[in-house]
């Protein structure tokens, strides 16, 4: 997925802050609707589920890094909690919705995401590197790289069939992540490939279309097993996590990228090895972007290769929709409304190119037409994610010429790709080298993992020293068959790193290489110096502060909490620190004023990464038949409804409370309590007793009778109930128990007859006393109240097996809502007896005897 406006990286904040926009007529634009309407990208049945979820917020998704140390904890804990659900057809990747990535939820995860724990990747993107289907030792290319979460996914899949392969060797694959723009190269791709910590992971900026031959010193071109060609395309299949892009949409987008994303294929495909693999990617709905490149390539390439047939079987089997491509689309007159054409010849010469925005590849080729069935599209409100296409092709004959290499009269150190400038460059370094040698000696290794380039900066300094595996090296000494190659952003996992040049200068330190963060965890597995572990609480305290007094130092040693201590040799300088079982390192400087930290908290992490749970219903009544939960506020009640399920598979919902409600929830556990249940609801035979806090003095007593309908504002699951005389009975008694004058507000008891949608809410609202908070009903938004003040206290029915009854106590955030108004009644512990026994009388005479 890649957009031509901004694409991949300037989207990370809007995929963590969706918000469905205010007015709806945001998200409509009738060319839009028109022309898709006429390419039938969707069946006529389906159009308007089709447009209805274009329009609503997308749900988060995640993928948890298994190659992370304790990263099975981190999934277990998604499990656990009730906001996550696992996404079916790819293990490890968890979905919440929007509604429920609030804040808090988003600041942990976006933790997280810094340390790669888990990367955020919408779930259809993470559908290509799975198909790409890499194997070890592969050589990929990732064609399109920016912003690297496919190319993270594609290392991650090597190194797991790495895995399930006794016999391959670790990390020999090679994973190049090109990109043709600068900035999203130069500050965003290093950053993230690093993440990754492969010797064979390079990055380089260069124009896909044009990407470079490489040829062996026997003349014969190196091909790549995989290529993941993940285009630029208008990215009208994101509409959801980018609503702005409804008014900015026009046909001329899609139109100007086919001749660019034609080219990038066409060179992927010369690229290939014959048996290889490339996916052809998008995220745009367009035909002419999906269908009509792949078409041209087929033509273009004819039996050379060919579409993978069922390449999405597995996926589909473990639950993934997906739809066939088209096998038919038309071509429009660019900003001619409503004029399409069928044929090439029926175009007028001034709009075909270079004067118009059509060319002959934009129609459906007579060969690849049967072959587009196979290209694989998903639809939004199928997977409810971004509209995608994905077409996966397989090489049978590669053709081309020998190249003959020019002999070299020794061995070139330097690797001859092009970096930011002459000074710029990247040289093998032997293990003889005179730094290497006192690294070898200062951090106690016997041989230095190599092979090692050095990498010199723009100023000629060399600053940093870099492992790669033999694989990426011999690619990067390949003759290369162009004027200039692309250039060489970064390559390998950084081992070692200079110092600043200002930092200890006054101290005579026996090295002033220091281990870096990306390298520190496979140093210190051969390091015989300098390696100090910690037990929990002192690394604890280092993450938190950067410091460990030097003062503190012995003192942990002698209680066992530091080891290692010694083999610093009371020398300052680099070290590497790391926990106890040695499954999280980082660098550090031991310094006269301790221990200090010498990296990013926030890239380091938490050496065992978790996520904080939400919180889950208590239990108040449990029987054979039925439960009866006491829901916390912020819990949706289908998330509740999963806790009953691990009580009883039969759980199902006869009622509901709104997600910022606490309080009573029943809940059946059979299908024969269910229709109980459902008609004592039906027939207002279920006793509720809620309360809640009001704005302005509330009468002592009175009864609302105001029929309710409901509007659905926005889709989904966002209601807005409002008194409608020709809408739905609705009647609700309340009492007061108090007035709080200094706040200027009331806590009341509301005995609810009928049980609609936000029932007590609208009522209470409607006779000019809305919720405290509660802005959706003309609340006023309070800083002291930080949750809906809206508690189910008790409740009463009748189940096959005798009379139900549960009282759920006030929770601590409401208790600590109500100490907030400073009345001395509200946390005495005989009022809340008292409203105990009042609530309960009051359901069972208020019409509900049972």
């Amino acid at each position: 997925m890649s957009s031509a406006s901004g694409r991949h990286g300037a989207q990370r904040s809007r995929l963590l802050r969706q918000e469905a926009p205010e007015n709806p007529e945001n998200t409509r634009n009738k060319d839009f609707e028109e022309y898709y309407r006429e390419q039938k990208v969707v069946g006529e049945d389906s159009w308007d589920e089709f447009l209805d979820t274009l329009r609503q917020p997308m749900p988060v998704v995640v993928r948890i890094n298994r190659t992370k140390p304790h990263w099975q904890e981190l999934h277990d804990a998604f499990a656990r909690d009730f906001r996550w659900l696992p996404l079916p057809w790819f293990p490890y990747a968890w979905e919440c919705s929007a509604q429920d990535f609030d804040d808090a939820l988003r600041t942990q995860c976006s933790r997280l995401n810094k340390a790669y724990s888990l990367r955020f990747q919408e779930s259809a993107s993470l559908l290509p590197p799975l198909l790409l289907e890499v194997q070890p030792g592969d050589l990929v290319l990732d064609m399109c790289a920016a912003p690297g979460s496919k190319t993270l996914e594609c290392i991650e899949l090597l190194r797991e069939a790495e895995s399930e392969s006794p016999s391959a060797l670790k990390d020999a694959a090679v994973v190049i992540a090109n990109d043709a723009d600068a900035e999203r190269c130069f500050e965003l791709l290093p950053l993230v490939t690093r993440k990754a910590r492969h010797p064979g992971c390079a990055v380089a900026l260069g124009s896909a279309g044009k990407y470079p031959a490489q040829f062996v010193r026997s003349g014969e071109q190196l091909l790549y097993d995989r290529i993941l060609c993940d285009v630029p395309c208008s990215g009208d299949g994101t509409l959801r996590k980018r609503p702005q892009c409804w008014k900015t949409w026009s046909v001329e987008s899609g139109m100007s990228l086919h001749s660019k994303q034609l080219q990038i294929l066409c060179r992927g495909l010369h690229l290939l090895k014959p048996g290889g693999r490339l996916v052809y990617s998008t995220c745009s709905l367009n035909p002419l972007e999906n269908e009509a490149v792949v078409s041209a390539a087929l033509a273009r390439y004819g039996d050379d290769v060919a579409l993978v047939p069922d390449a999405v079987a597995a996926p589909v089997a473990a639950g993934l929709k997906v739809a066939r491509g088209l096998k038919t689309w038309r071509v429009p007159a660019g900003q001619l409304e409503g004029v399409f054409y069928d044929r090439w010849e029926a175009v007028p010469i001034e709009l075909r190119k270079p004067k118009g925005p059509i060319c002959q590849t934009m129609f459906p080729a007579e060969t690849a037409q049967q072959a587009c069935e196979t290209c694989i599209r998903l639809n939004p409100h199928e997977i409810d994610g971004s509209g995608f296409f994905v077409a996966v092709f397989t090489k049978r004959v590669h053709r081309s010429f020998p190249l003959e290499v020019p002999p070299k009269l020794k061995a070139d150190p330097q690797i001859p790709w092009r970096a930011r400038n002459q000074n710029n460059r990247y040289v093998l370094i032997s293990p003889d080298n005179p730094d290497v040698q006192s690294i070898a000696e200062f951090y106690g290794l016997k041989h230095v993992p190599e092979p090692l380039l050095a990498e010199y900066n723009t100023r000629g300094k060399l600053t940093q020293l870099n492992l790669v595996n033999s694989a990426l090296l011999r690619l990067l000494q390949c003759h290369l068959k162009c004027k200039g190659s692309p250039l060489l952003v970064s390559v390998g996992i950084p081992l070692f790193k200079l110092l600043d040049e200002n930092f200890m200068t006054n101290i005579n330190i026996l090295s002033r290489w220091r281990p870096a963060l990306e390298g520190a965890a496979l140093l210190a597995a051969r390091m015989t110096k300098r390696r100090v572990q910690l037990s929990q609480e002192p690394m604890r305290q280092l993450l938190m502060t950067r410091l460990l007094p030097m003062d503190s130092l012995l003192t942990l040693a002698g209680s066992g909490d530091l080891e290692g201590l010694k083999s610093c040799e009371d020398q300052l300088g680099p070290a590497v620190v790391g926990a106890q079982d040695a499954s999280f390192w980082a660098p550090c400087i031991i310094t006269g004023k301790g221990l200090e930290l010498y990296a990013s908290v926030e890239e380091l992490g938490d050496p065992r990464p978790t996520l904080r749970p939400s919180e889950v219903p208590t239990v108040l009544c449990r029987r054979p038949q039925y439960v009866i939960l006491d829901k916390p506020s912020g819990l949706r009640t289908e998330d509740a409804l999963r806790f009953a399920q691990d009580l009883g598979s039969d759980a199902q919902l006869v009622s509901r409370l709104d997600k910022e409600t606490s309080g009573c929830l029943l809940i059946p556990l059979s299908n024969a309590c269910a229709e109980v249940f459902t008609q004592q609801f039906a027939e207002a035979k279920v006793g509720k007793c809620y309360v809640a806090l009001v704005e302005g003095a509330a009468p002592s007593e009175g009864e609302i009778q105001a029929s309710l309908g409901l509007l659905e504002a926005g889709g989904g699951s966002r209601y807005k109930a409002f008194v409608d005389p020709e809408g739905k009975a609705a009647s609700s008694k309340f009492e007061l128990l108090w007035h709080s004058t200094g706040r200027g507000c009331s806590l009341v008891l509301v005995y609810p007859r009928t049980g609609r949608t936000h029932q007590i809410r609208c009522h209470m609202a409607h006779i000019g006393h809305p919720l405290v908070g509660d802005v959706k009903y003309g609340g006023t938004l309070s800083a002291w109240c930080q949750r809906l003040p809206l508690h189910c206290l008790a409740l009463r029915a009748k189940s096959p097996e005798g009379p139900v009854s549960a009282f759920a106590p006030l929770p601590p955030d409401f208790q600590k809502l109500l100490g907030a108004l400073e009345e001395n009644c509200v946390t005495d512990p005989d009022w809340q007896q008292l409203v105990r026994e009042r609530c309960l009388v009051n359901v069972q005479n208020e019409g509900y005897k049972i």
